[in-house]
């Protein structure tokens, strides 16, 4: 069906529709839809829950949205809640309320202001993270940097990982080429004041080529080249080029490979 045969699909109040191929969908109140929906954009401002699957160029959610199946969208934007009980396809995604999805989340871009959170992979080429991810599996993408807050119940695995400590940070194991860990200077002053709440990195296994970390705790830290800084404590550092300890530190063992 071509765009111009699409029809629009609006409820403003309360109302019930079937699912169906549309080109604009729009709810301003509380909206139910029966079925699955095919349409160019769909965007839910009030009360929304679709008892199916959705397929849209453009998916907007500026109120509460719940979709019982799978999500495939061009662009999806949450600044409200959104809900979904099944996998979510995009290419580019930014959630600057709340997102959370029961299966897995594929996609291009994905930035969190807000929060996200997944029952399943993550799998995409960037990820920025100024609000809060959890995921209940494997992270997986070309470039991850964070100012925010992780949980991470997998592998976290990235060509490029860039962590600033901003809030607590934690992942089973960490791989990528290259992992950076700071800590933001501006927070800085909490160790003074209240210790335990000076934001940290947790992991048991983080490997890499170019390893730099501040304010982590790990069991084993193994790379090329690899710089322990302030705040760290480490039980094993494995090594194959180079290796710098920063004297404000703590490492059980290290040794060259």
């Amino acid at each position: 069906m071509s765009e111009a045969e699409r029809r629009n699909r609006s409820i403003a109040g309360i109302g019930t529709s079937s699912g169906g191929i549309y080109q604009h969908v729009r709810a301003d109140g509380l909206a139910k839809f029966t079925s699955d929906i095919d349409c160019i954009s769909y965007e839910a401002n009030g009360t929304v829950s679709l008892n199916g699957a959705l397929k849209c160029n453009r998916y907007v959610v500026n109120g509460i949205s719940k979709v019982d199946g799978d999500v495939s969208a061009e662009v999806i934007i949450v600044n409200g809640t959104s809900k979904a009980k099944g996998n979510v396809r995009a290419n580019r995604t930014r959630v600057d309320g709340v997102f959370s999805i029961r299966g897995q989340l594929e996609t291009e871009s994905l930035a969190v202001n807000g929060r996200a959170s997944l029952g399943g992979k993550l799998i995409a080429s960037s990820v920025e993270v100024a609000g809060t991810l959890s995921a209940d599996q494997d992270v997986e993408c070309e470039k991850f940097e964070v100012q925010g807050g992780f949980k991470i119940h997998g592998l976290l695995n990235a060509g490029d990982v860039d962590i600033m400590l901003h809030l607590g940070c934690e992942a089973e194991d960490i791989g990528g080429e290259r992992i950076h860990v700071r800590r933001d200077r501006k927070v800085k002053f909490l160790d003074g004041f209240v210790p335990g709440l000076a934001p940290k990195l947790k992991a048991k296994l983080i490997e890499g080529d170019d390893i730099y970390l501040e304010q982590t705790y790990a069991q084993t830290v193994r790379g090329n080249r690899v710089v322990i800084g302030p705040g760290c404590q480490i039980g094993l550092v494995e090594y194959k080029e180079s290796y710098h300890q920063d004297e404000d530190t703590v490492v059980d063992r290290y040794i060259q490979t």
